[in-house]
């Protein structure tokens, strides 16, 4: 009997959660149909069958499970007349019509919540209502539920923090030369050029000289995995959700380049449709933290990296000169947090200073 398991679908996660199912119990599905929405810490991914017949679910809605676990198989479609085996949700609960499933899956919208409109029949156009009320107060011992993207960021922030030991150290990086240059390289390259780009170009560039903060180490915590190009992550949050899709090869690519993939991972952050391979495999990330009442931000370091570079927006600052006299300049904090077994504060300290000589420099 044809069976659907559940394929590796990112590098950092061990587990997913089953988000949705697109075709009830017992229902005959063509071959390539999709039949689930599995959510990883990045994105959430369709599952389609391989082959046509009747699908039987083995695994329910919400629920967690791992790479190559069985969630359904597929009989024989001669049995699409047979009685279905009893779904997880069970026979008392509304009909919801597929396009109304998969709005639910996108929003993040609970079948609780749906539950609780008491139809009898579930529409697309129910769920769009429904995610555009307001939330309810909290008071007394109402609760209320994340987000879906919001309960991946979560996931992936509490294996953060149970399995990287991070340390963090801040430098006050002078970006005002940076700043005069873009301008002129927006006009150049005719994309927007912003300190987003020429961080990724800054830290693509540094990987020569400090492989060990692009490496990965193994849960055993003493094999360690160099990296052979820099894959930066960039936070992106345009208010649909956080997304860190991923510049390739930043460390050969060119500020053009940079700026083309940034301007089309937010185009596709606004309508949060973005690929999972576009948000796979970033060897090291940059968060950027763009309020100007934000003197520092700590990020995580997210598993299967070493190290996160978060940058605030720019602020000016007055210092005193070489002649001892007051001058001012314009600055941002950049930090480093970095997974302690394999950096030390000293190479730390090195990578920031190496971000800052190249953010004086005319990027390629």
């Amino acid at each position: 009997m044809p069976e659907i398991a559940v394929p590796k679908l990112n590098t950092n996660d061990d587990s997913y959660v089953l988000l949705a199912w697109l075709a009830p119990d017992g229902e005959a599905v063509p071959a390539g149909a999709p039949v689930a929405e599995v959510e990883t810490s990045k994105a959430v991914e369709e599952l389609t069958a391989a082959t046509g017949g009747v699908l039987r679910h083995r695994a329910a809605t919400g629920a967690e499970i791992a790479p190559g676990q069985v969630i359904a198989v597929l009989d024989d479609p001669t049995a699409a007349g047979a009685a279905p085996v009893p779904s997880s949700a069970g026979d008392d609960g509304p009909t919801i019509t597929a396009p109304a499933r998969a709005r639910m899956a996108e929003l993040g919208v609970g079948a609780e919540q749906v539950a609780a409109l008491g139809r009898p029949i579930v529409r697309r156009a129910d769920i769009d209502a429904l995610a555009e009320a307001p939330p309810p107060v909290a008071t007394g011992s109402a609760t209320g539920s994340l987000s879906r993207n919001q309960r991946a960021v979560a996931r992936t922030v509490a294996r953060s923090h149970a399995t990287v030991p991070a340390a963090y150290t801040a430098m006050t990086i002078d970006v005002g030369a940076a700043l005069e240059r873009m301008p002129r390289l927006t006009r150049a390259v005719r994309r927007p050029v912003g300190l987003a780009e020429l961080f990724v170009a800054a830290i693509g560039a540094a990987h020569a000289e400090h492989p060990m903060c692009f490496a990965r180490l193994d849960d055993d915590g003493h094999t360690l995995h160099p990296a052979f190009a820099a894959h930066v992550g960039v936070t992106v949050d345009l208010g649909e959700g956080l997304y860190v899709p991923v510049v390739r090869d930043a460390g050969t690519a060119t500020v053009a380049e940079i700026a083309r993939a940034l301007a089309r991972f937010r185009v596709t952050a606004a309508g949060g449709a973005f690929r999972p391979s576009e948000l796979d495999g970033a060897t090291i990330t940059l968060t950027l933290h763009q309020d100007a009442d934000v003197s520092l931000a700590i990020p995580i370091v997210y598993p299967g990296q070493t190290c996160a570079v978060a940058v605030t927006a720019p602020r000016p600052e007055l210092y005193l000169g070489d002649d001892g006299r007051p001058a001012a300049r314009t600055v941002s904090q950049v930090g480093l947090a970095y997974d302690h077994r394999v950096v030390n504060g000293r190479e730390a300290a090195r990578f920031l200073a190496a971000l800052a000589r190249t953010l004086h420099e005319e990027p390629r």
